[in-house]
């Protein structure tokens, strides 16, 4: 548990249980680790497969709670609503996410508090937080005098399965999450920041208006400032409009429609929205189907059994003028939470969330990049390269197979059979990954009894060093500019500093 989020800890654990694949436990925060805790004694099929039966239970309540609803939309339309979207039931179940069970608890939440069970519905609404901050928005809508019982059982069920965990292992995994991955996670900097897979709002801001080489060459325009004012305005201004529209909706006791409305905001205004998030969007899909008898209401429900299907990954390699249109399942969820919200919004809703988003934009301009201007190593390209070591002369890396089933070693000339003990610099030093200041930076250490001497100070991660051949420089890998963990591989010029290296100049690294 303490080595949640150590990648060569968890690569470690797979390997030792028999595991195929890539993985990691990054971004889930700390507390998911409690759904797998009874399954881990399990062989890894088993656990697999029992925990699938957990999450088809959990659409089977879905359909249950929505169906029991005063004026819900009852037992044959509510399995439609659940199960319309192929794709996303398909990869909620493939993938594990546990958003079957937090659909759930948001369901079986309103059918507590339509039966004025106020402190329970909270409890269950706020489960959802510690696991996967989507429901985080439903807090506000309780933060009046008149909802104070909801509002204590929301903090005690967003707190506790969060406590639960700490008293298990204590507050490590915690500190680890909290330092190394939720910055990136409220930045939208996670695993490529500008692919439509994630689908968000800040992974389009990216694909229009910042370039990477890799990942994003052919960008509209570059203009990196543009791309942080509007990622973060336009989604602070979501979620606001989401809890304004809400609050509205509770007024007017309307309260299956006020959970709607703040759950597809704030899926809308999420920095990652995978197919399989769409699961959580059921009871808004509920909501929007009540409100539309007849014809309108057939069509909402065809569109939800597009949105959630293979057909939204048609436009997927769109790019140039066409770009937006890889985007197509953001706007979809936005057109669903338009739509449950459209009776509760008025001009000054409008005006608030607008004035919200505009502060954050400002807020995110104001915000240091911290990047650094590395030469890359024009050789490595592609979505992740990482560990580099030399043959001899020659560089090579790992990068993840097509298959994603295994990490491959690439580069020019003939590989080595190992990577070999690290390699130290002329006189002797080590070139050294460490954290601190709030991300993975390299040091070098000239000798045991002498100063580290900082090489990089970027907010991204520095990791795997390598020093040339020549021991007058260093190759890494870093994420700066490319999400949390997908890697580019840089050089990094150390004669200036080291004794014996003939002054400054680059050192020439042969690929």
């Amino acid at each position: 548990m303490g080595a949640l989020y150590d990648r060569d800890a968890f690569a470690g654990a797979m390997s030792r249980a028999g595991l195929e694949g890539l993985g990691s436990f990054i971004p889930h925060p700390p507390a998911n680790a409690l759904w797998l805790l009874p399954l881990a004694s399990l062989p890894a099929a088993a656990a697999k497969a029992l925990w699938s039966l957990v999450l088809v239970g959990a659409l089977a309540v879905t359909i249950l709670a929505l169906a029991r609803l005063g004026a819900g939309p009852g037992p044959w339309k509510a399995a439609v609503i659940v199960l319309a979207p192929t794709l996303a039931v398909r990869n909620a179940l493939a993938f594990g996410q546990p958003y079957p069970i937090l659909v759930a608890l948001l369901a079986c939440g309103v059918l507590a508090l339509e039966r004025r069970r106020r402190f329970l519905g909270g409890l269950l609404l706020g489960l959802g937080v510690s696991f996967k901050p989507y429901a985080l928005g439903l807090g506000f809508l309780f933060l009046d005098r008149e909802r104070r019982r909801e509002l204590a059982g929301f903090v005690c069920g967003a707190l506790l399965p969060s406590l639960l965990l700490a008293a298990l292992t204590g507050p490590g995994p915690f500190v680890e999450f909290g330092a190394k991955v939720l910055p990136w996670m409220l930045r939208g900097e996670i695993q490529d920041p500008f692919s439509p897979v994630w689908g968000s709002v800040s992974a389009l801001s990216n694909r229009l208006w910042r370039f990477e080489p890799d990942l994003n060459p052919h960008p509209w325009m570059v203009a990196p400032l543009l791309a942080r004012f509007t990622g973060a305005a336009v989604s602070v201004a979501l979620l606001a409009l989401g809890v304004f529209a809400g609050r509205r909706a509770l007024d007017a006791g309307r309260v299956f429609d006020g959970i709607a409305v703040v759950v597809a905001f704030s899926l809308a205004a999420s920095p990652f929205t995978a197919s399989y998030h769409l699961v959580l969007l059921a009871v808004t899909v509920a909501a929007v189907a009540l409100r539309w008898p007849g014809a309108r209401g057939i069509g909402a429900l065809l569109f939800w059994a597009v949105l959630g299907s293979s057909a939204m990954n048609m436009f997927r390699a769109a790019s140039g003028p066409l770009a937006p249109l890889a985007y197509a399942r953001l706007f979809g969820i936005v057109a669903f939470a338009l739509a449950a919200s459209w009776p509760f919004i008025n001009r000054r809703v409008v005006g608030l969330s607008l004035a919200a988003g505009a502060v954050a934009g400002v807020v995110a301009l104001g915000s240091e990049g911290g990047e650094e201007a590395w030469p890359r190593v024009d050789s490595a390209r592609g979505y992740s390269m990482m560990r580099p070591y030399f043959c001899g002369s020659t560089l090579r890396w790992l990068s993840p197979s097509k298959d994603g089933h295994r990490l491959e070693s690439r580069g020019d000339g003939e590989d080595c059979a190992t990577e070999g003990a690290p390699s130290k610099t002329r006189g002797g030093g080590r070139v050294l990954s460490r954290f601190a200041d709030g991300s993975w930076d390299l040091f070098l250490q000239k000798r045991a009894d002498t100063p580290e001497i900082r090489l990089t100070r970027s907010r991204a991660n520095e990791v795997d060093p390598v020093v040339a051949p020549d021991g007058c420089g260093a190759v890494f890998a870093s994420d700066q500019g490319r999400g949390l963990g997908s890697t580019a591989l840089y050089r990094l010029d150390l004669a200036p500093i080291i004794e014996g290296c003939g002054g400054p100049g680059p050192v020439a690294v042969r690929r």
